[in-house]
């Protein structure tokens, strides 16, 4: 077992390599709120202090070798996904298709209608919890996903779709509050978190704002604020400030569970808990009746904490899935993602800047570990993709100027961006509806 000195000395060197990779990323954007605080937003405290808090309280478990591992992979992680972000790249990614800048408002209420319908029946169901939401959310975790994770979805697509219309600010702060209420009664504080992410990226990235060490800190704040909100609201965390920070303390279990894994004598799942994390869990429980309640990161749960999946629930894992799946060779899978994440990333980043479409920010949104399918396990890159393809697609429907994109595109004052049938002037002057 480690000692506590020597795994607070883990946590604090994993935890500077992350800082010195989030500092290097800022420096590069020229901005302190970036593409890499939606994960740091909730890693730091989850993977780093709270854990710190944890050793202190209630001493260590684990082995040497199991801190070792997580805490170098983190912080491998962070570091492989800003280098492929801040390397240089050669061509522009391109997506097939025509696209437009029409239909956003349209396409933001229908999203949110739809939204609201799915979600009534729940909202009926557990009238008595309306003032509670988290109760709501204790009790839909199984056989209410389609209304419960599709709701939430279609309410962060009207937020992205409404802030690119060219409406009025009064029009978008409507959509925009309606769709956070939508996402307030599902009783989740991660859900809700979002929403001020996507806002943030949107003035960053988007709107081209760019936000100092010192503004940074005051967001970090505002946003540390609103999350001790929704712990204050939504959880009851002691009556005393040790059982307070106990209650709290308890969120970091992504690390120690991980640790609980590398520990243990299971035997590797060559990629199981991955791939039913990622095919598994879209199939609503009503098309397939016999779907196990152990798929996935789940089956962890089943072997390690019976308990929790009889409440139909499931804590964290963190690196102990790939560990699960892979062993000792987590690290390069994971490591490996993390480049490929980072790559694609600053794709759509360019992209995003060119162009100033909702497909293209709905894929940054998801690159940045933002969890617009909030079904709590897998990652659903081919969905993101198809749903920036049918922004793309919806976009033109009945507009007078439809967009192609050309090879070799390399700045806005390029006259080679083109309309079926003429040249048009570049979207970032172009409004939409």
């Amino acid at each position: 077992m480690i000692s506590v000195s020597a795994a607070s000395f883990v946590v604090v060197a994993a935890l500077l390599v992350t800082a010195w990779a989030y500092i290097s990323l800022s420096r590069y954007e020229g901005s302190y709120v970036n593409i890499l605080v939606p994960s740091l937003i909730i890693g730091v405290p989850a993977y780093y202090l709270l854990p710190l808090i944890h050793i202190r309280l209630f001493g260590t478990e684990a082995s040497t070798y199991a801190y070792l591992y997580v805490y170098v992979t983190l912080a491998a992680e962070n570091v492989a996904f800003v280098y492929a972000y801040t390397r240089k790249r050669g061509r522009r990614l391109r997506l097939p298709f025509t696209w437009s800048y029409q239909n956003f408002t349209l396409l933001a209420v229908a999203s949110l209608a739809i939204g609201i319908i799915l979600y009534a029946p729940l909202l009926l169901q557990f009238r008595e919890f309306l003032f509670d939401p988290r109760q709501i959310y204790a009790q839909t975790r199984v056989g209410f996903g389609p209304q419960f994770f599709l709701s939430s979805a279609l309410a962060y697509l009207a937020i992205i779709l409404i802030l690119f219309s060219g409406r009025s600010f009064l029009t978008k702060a409507g959509v925009v509050a309606v769709a956070t209420s939508l996402v307030l009664l599902h009783g989740s504080k991660g859900q809700a978190l979002n929403i001020i992410l996507i806002l943030a990226l949107y003035y960053i990235y988007v709107k081209g704002r760019k936000v100092g060490l010192k503004g940074a800190l005051v967001v970090y704040v505002s946003m540390g604020f609103a999350v001790l909100l929704f712990f204050a609201a939504t959880m009851r965390l002691g009556d005393s400030p040790d059982e307070v920070l106990e209650s709290i303390s308890s969120y970091s279990d992504y690390t120690r569970n991980a640790m609980l894994v590398i520990d243990s004598d299971m035997p590797l799942q060559y990629g199981r808990i991955a791939i039913e994390s990622n095919t598994v869990s879209l199939i609503p429980r009503a098309l397939m009746p016999s779907k196990p309640r152990n798929f996935g990161t789940f089956f962890l749960t089943d072997k390690f904490y019976p308990e929790w999946l009889d409440a139909d629930s499931s804590p964290g894992f963190g690196v102990g899935a790939q560990y699960a799946d892979f062993g000792i060779f987590a690290i390069v899978y994971i490591v490996l993602f993390a480049l490929f994440r980072g790559w694609l990333a600053r794709a759509f980043v360019d992209r995003l800047r060119l162009y100033q479409h909702p497909g293209d920010f709905f894929v940054v949104l998801f690159l940045a570990d933002i969890a617009l399918f909030p079904l709590g396990t897998g990652w659903f890159l081919p969905e993101a993709l198809f749903v920036a393809l049918a922004l793309r697609y919806l976009s033109k429907v009945g507009a007078d100027k439809v967009y192609v994109e050309r090879p070799r595109v390399s700045c806005p004052s390029s006259s080679v961006r083109t309309a079926i049938g003429g040249v048009v002037r570049w979207p970032l002057s172009h409004r939409g509806n």
